[in-house]
């Protein structure tokens, strides 16, 4: 190091050298033995937050190499853009120490396992990563990695960034996941989550149509907007809160048996959700549009959880399973046609001020169906030896027995009410009401 007049020179070899102005703590100038000018370092307090390549003329990798090694040896520190300019990948622990290193030494790091810090990737081309099971408290920046396929082993408790991403097109992820996951504005094609995970995943604005497949016993939030997906299933036993807004579906949502968490669908354009047996958790469905929108809602067996149509106006066709004793509210709901409820209903449901046109109910019903104000109602079909009750704001104007089971017409003739069978639950407010 010698001095030359207001400025501390640093030679790196013959051909290189760094000068930084007396007083000037936050400026180092990259030179060549011709004093030429190549690029400059700004910051302050030793940290290096840009660099500006003298004519946009590109630093060679040598280049590069030399002036990385000048801030290791000086252990300043550098910023992501810096990092991205000198084509190396920072680590920062969360004892305060940093590392900056290249391609190739970032992939052993990341084979060998990286725990307690944060990894910021300045370059990284591969087909395939995979981070070693057991990763404890790890954030991983994966945006400008140009990596395909990432594969997260089991038992991890990291975070994952892949915002932005133009290369990953698959992410396979262990079982016993714990941490969040952003793909937002990716072209991520296939997402797979193992069992036991617990998982925050964001997407939005997919680059591309995807697959995501969820497997048992899944908790955390998911929240997925503005994407294309081919199909989303959610497996059993799941806990989580699933918030999807303004997506299209090409083929359908399945939310397997023994939900326990909460789904809000709004503005989503597929034919069908499913949702499996023993459903216990709380769904909204909110869209609004008769054009676009969910077509079909199917509930499995033993559903007794909670079920949200109130003002939607896409679902045309609503099927619940057997031993319903859950809450459904369909009110206002414009574009409701039919609805079906299989054996032992012992539920409560609300359909006032829909567009409701048929209801079948099948054997063993003994629950309660609200509609009111239901001008499109056409026909409700029940077995004789229902329990049901219905508060209804008009009464059938003609009834049929065939085989054991009583079709309600609806219209505006009274006159066949007096001609009821001997079935004395359903409908005995509306005969009391109107005779």
């Amino acid at each position: 190091m010698l001095g030359e007049g207001e400025a501390i020179v640093y030679n790196i070899n013959k051909d290189y050298r760094i000068v930084k102005l007396k007083g000037n703590k936050c400026s180092l100038f990259f030179k060549n033995k011709q004093n030429q000018l190549l690029a400059s370092l700004e910051g302050c307090q030793d940290i290096f937050s840009n660099i500006l390549v003298a004519n946009d003329i590109e630093l060679t990798s040598l280049e590069k190499g030399y002036l990385l090694s000048f801030i290791r040896a000086k252990k300043y520190s550098i910023s992501k853009e810096v990092a991205e300019v000198l084509e190396v990948s920072i680590i920062r622990y969360m004892d305060g120490r940093e590392e900056y290193l290249s391609e190739k030494q970032l992939k052993r790091r990341i084979a060998n396992g990286i725990d307690f810090a944060s990894v910021y990737v300045g370059k990284l081309n591969s087909y395939s990563i995979s981070i070693p099971r057991d990763g404890k408290d790890c954030s991983y920046n994966l945006s400008n990695a140009g990596v395909a396929k990432v594969v997260v082993e089991e038992n991890c408790n990291i975070n994952i960034d892949l915002r932005d991403n133009k290369s990953i097109e698959s992410l396979v992820v262990g079982e016993r996941f714990s941490g969040t996951i952003n793909l937002s504005r990716s072209t991520i094609e296939s997402i797979f989550v193992a069992n036991n995970c617990q998982c925050n995943m964001h997407i939005t604005d997919s680059k591309k149509c995807f697959n995501l497949q969820i497997a048992d016993i899944y908790s955390g939030n998911l929240n997925i907007s503005n994407s294309c997906m081919y199909a989303l299933n959610i497996g059993y036993y799941s806990y989580a809160d699933i918030v999807l807004t303004n997506n299209i579906i090409k083929k359908e949502i399945i939310v397997d048996d023994s939900f326990r968490g909460k789904l809000y669908a709004s503005n989503q354009n597929v034919e069908t959700i499913k949702i499996g047996s023993d459903c216990k958790g709380k769904i909204k469905i909110n869209n609004h549009s008769s054009y676009i929108g969910i077509g079909k809602v199917i509930v499995g067996d033993d559903f007794a959880g909670n079920l949200n149509l109130v003002g939607d106006d896409s679902v045309i066709s609503l099927e619940v399973g057997r031993k319903n004793k859950g809450n459904i509210d369909a009110s206002f709901a414009e574009n409701l046609h039919k609805l079906k409820i299989g054996k032992y209903y012992s539920g409560n449901t609300v359909l006032n001020n829909s567009s409701i046109e048929n209801i079948v109910v099948a054997y063993g019903a003994s629950g309660n169906i609200d509609i009111k104000n239901c001008k499109n109602l056409k026909l409700i079909e029940a077995t004789i030896d229902n329990s049901l009750v219905v508060d209804a704001d008009i009464p059938p104007c003609d009834i049929k027995t065939i085989n054991g089971t009583i079709y309600y017409s609806y219209g505006h003739d009274y006159e066949m009410l007096s001609n009821v069978p001997l079935y004395k639950k359903i409908y005995r407010n509306i005969y009391n009401r109107f005779m």
